[in-house]
């Protein structure tokens, strides 16, 4: 499985996905504050 490295454009928070986490934070928002992300905000 992929692992993405993941950082808030807002709360500035790094975490490490993997694929479902990713597609449950690009629907829902950063896991820590919320805010709106997208595919910019993830990298390999």
């Amino acid at each position: 499985m992929t692992s993405y490295e993941f950082t808030c454009p807002d709360c500035q928070r790094s975490i490490t996905v993997t694929d479902p986490m990713r597609a449950a934070t690009l629907a829902n928002g950063c896991p820590v504050c919320g805010r709106s992300v997208t595919e910019g905000n993830f990298a390999l």
